[in-house]
């Protein structure tokens, strides 16, 4: 169908694109992009047989934006390790030495922190990187000679090679580049350096320094025997990174780190835009993000840090979406876009993003906001995606508020799994087509001195109702559309006697239809270790059961083993209008 992606991007590029979220508009860029797909196949030299990647890349875009996610995170992060001379015994560039003097070197990142965060394997030996990521079966090799990228995908046995040449400020040779951000940042008089005095850092006594400049910050532990470095932390608005575990001129044939395919590998070419994004670009990746990733909701970050914290997730949920492959390649581009919009940041200092937890649509509140290049007024974007110029004395407070604080807080627990339990759901269908749940949960986890949990009903359009612990009714206050804060006294936590009953309601409507009845998904009010729901008719609903019209009640699901949330299953409910 398409040679490469430009070929795709130029057919895309034929779309009128709005901004704005809205139903008619979606309707008209799926007719369009089909439209455009159809002309594009029409116009395909009709003997000429495309790579069979390209069957796997529409039915998971994700691939691609994983790729692209990896490239523009991690392709500099090694490169960041910037200084000033540091105190009289170790300077800093003595510390560098081993790297920048190696002629190969091998070392892990990790995005976020070593717990949590994505661990990134490297050796760079010249122009080149060998790059694997943890948990992710293929291999990359780097090439900043060339600027090409070549991705082995061990399990399909394809070779991706990507075209990197609009790729921003590509250093020809990585110790090179090394070697001359440490000369420029010796002379900057923005430049900041603090000793933090002596540790032990992985077993070895270390001297550490904090290095600070406006736009990031930098703390590096060397040996005190050595110089070398043991550990580097960077911190910064994009994302936070550690180095550690270095290993200096270990000997690998030059074959480690070739761009040649092998031959049982079935390659790929592609190229991508790595061209600053656009504001255009940028907000409608939160559209996206927030209509068909986020439940309606702005993200609680638009970091690249996040982003691929979070890249798995995205892939399921946009997996699942009932759309063409077409459309789902086509969100994946647009996403590609907004996070370049991001990563190759072009204004005036820093930008502040406040849209955590802000519903698409709510003109009244600021998500983000930034100043332009060479400009005197502020631009700042609304949660309706509008935008507009304002003055720096009316920008919005980047503080977060207290509601959007209680939201991180509950978005937390599930990462953390502070509270869990076992929950059976009993959701008792009435007139007129509502759905009335009963969700019982035994707690069997319990954080310590804490008298709040929250819970997350499984849709937006749900509303809890009552809330008792061990049959008495506490109190419970909401968030946001899905989310509540609920008061459980301490004295009254017990493991496996503490029995929370939550009533909430929605329209039945809201459940997607099915053969024989309608969808659900399955999802804890907290992350549970089992999990089990059944639907009771009611007299009068005017529903029975399509199975077998003499049951009122039947259990649909039940999952003895731990059930996670994050697992986005779905179970269909037989039940049908009686006629």
């Amino acid at each position: 169908m398409f040679k490469d992606e430009k070929e795709f991007k130029h057919f895309v590029d034929k779309l009128n694109i709005n901004t704005k979220s809205n139903s008619a508009h979606r309707e008209k860029l799926k007719k369009q992009m089909l439209s455009a797909f159809e002309e594009t196949s029409q116009k395909q030299n009709p003997g000429q047989q495309k790579p069979d990647l390209w069957r796997t890349i529409m039915k998971s875009p994700i691939t691609k934006l994983a790729a692209a996610a990896t490239i523009i995170i991690a392709i500099f992060t090694g490169m960041y390790f910037i200084g000033n001379p540091f105190g009289a015994t170790i300077t800093f560039a003595e510390a560098l030495k081993p790297i920048i003097n190696a002629q190969i070197v091998e070392f892990d990142i990790f995005i976020g922190d070593e717990e949590t965060g994505l661990k990134i394997h490297d050796i760079a030996k010249g122009s080149r990187i060998r790059r694997t990521v943890e948990a992710v079966n293929q291999t990359t090799i780097i090439d900043f000679e060339t600027l090409k990228l070549l991705t082995l995908e061990h399990k399909s046995k394809t070779a991706v090679v990507i075209d990197m040449k609009n790729l921003q400020d590509v250093p020809e040779n990585y110790f090179n580049r090394l070697r001359d951000l440490v000369s420029e940042l010796e002379i900057d008089p923005n430049f900041v350096v603090e000793d933090l005095g002596q540790l032990e850092i992985d077993g070895r006594q270390a001297v550490g320094f904090i290095a600070t400049s406006p736009k990031m910050e930098v703390v590096l532990w060397a040996d005190i025997k050595t110089a070398q470095p043991i550990r580097i932390e960077q911190r910064g608005q994009q994302m936070n990174a550690i180095c550690k575990n270095f290993n200096f001129d270990v000997q690998m044939d030059d074959s480690f780190f070739s761009l040649d395919i092998p031959e049982d590998y079935r390659p790929v070419e592609l190229q991508m835009d790595f061209t600053p994004g656009t504001e255009e670009e940028f907000i409608e990746g939160l559209r996206i993000r927030a209509e068909y990733i986020n439940d309606g909701f702005f993200p609680e970050d638009i970091s690249i840090e996040y982003f691929i914290r979070n890249t798995d997730i995205f892939g399921r949920k946009l997996d699942r979406l009932e759309v063409s492959d077409a459309e789902k390649l086509a969100i994946s581009m647009n996403v590609q876009r907004h996070l370049m919009f991001i990563r190759f940041f072009e204004g005036q200092g820093k930008w502040f993003y406040a849209g955590m937890g802000v519903k698409l649509g709510d003109a009244d509140k600021a998500i983000f906001w930034y100043k332009p290049k060479d400009s005197q007024t502020w631009r700042v974007i609304f949660g309706d995606l509008s935008a507009k110029d304002v003055t720096e004395g009316n920008l919005p407070e980047p503080e977060q508020s207290d509601w959007q604080k209680k939201y991180l807080e509950a978005s937390k627990q599930w990462e953390e799994i502070a509270f869990t339990g076992t929950e059976i759901d009993k959701w008792h269908i009435t007139a007129p087509d509502e759905i009335v749940a009963y969700s019982n949960i035994t707690l069997t986890k319990i954080p310590q001195d804490t008298n709040v949990m929250y819970i997350r009903l499984p849709y937006t359009s749900a509303v809890l109702e009552k809330v008792t612990l061990n049959d008495e009714e506490i109190q419970f206050e909401k968030i946001i559309e899905d989310r509540y804060e609920l008061e459980l006294p301490i004295e009254r936590q017990s493991i496996n006697s503490s029995k929370i009953e939550c009533v909430w309601s929605m329209p039945l409507e809201t459940l997607k239809t099915d053969v024989g009845g309608y969808r659900t998904k399955l999802q804890g009010l907290i992350p549970v270790e089992s999990f089990e729901i059944s639907t009771v008719l009611e007299q009068g609903c005017g529903f029975n059961n399509s199975l077998d019209p003499s049951q009122t009640q039947v259990m649909y699901f039940k999952a003895n083993e731990t059930f996670k949330v994050s697992d986005s299953a779905s179970c269909g409910l037989m039940i049908k209008k009686v006629n």
